[in-house]
């Protein structure tokens, strides 16, 4: 499992989680919760992570403890692709 934050491009998280998955990895934890405001690109990587730890048979979980941010994950179905946590302690048991 890796866990990580998101702190980069985007382009930098679709890196990290390909090279998570040649690596072997199957679980991958993205906690959101230092992230400064998301934006549609931050957004677009989130969906394409799930899809592709789900190619492989594995899962993305996310960390998110704002409201607000959950609320959009979950009215633009974005959620439906990872499991969503409130806290990383949830996420690393889940």
């Amino acid at each position: 499992m890796i866990t990580f934050t998101p702190t980069g491009s985007t382009e930098a998280m679709a890196r990290c989680v390909d090279l998570a998955v040649r690596l072997g990895h199957t679980r991958l934890v993205v906690d959101l919760d230092r992230r400064s405001e998301p934006d549609s690109n931050l957004l677009s990587a989130l969906h394409q992570s799930g899809l592709r730890m789900r190619e492989v048979g594995g899962r993305l979980s996310v960390v998110c403890a704002d409201s607000r941010l959950r609320r959009l994950l979950d009215l633009t179905l974005l959620s439906a692709g990872f499991s969503l946590y409130s806290t990383r302690d949830e996420a690393l048991a889940g």
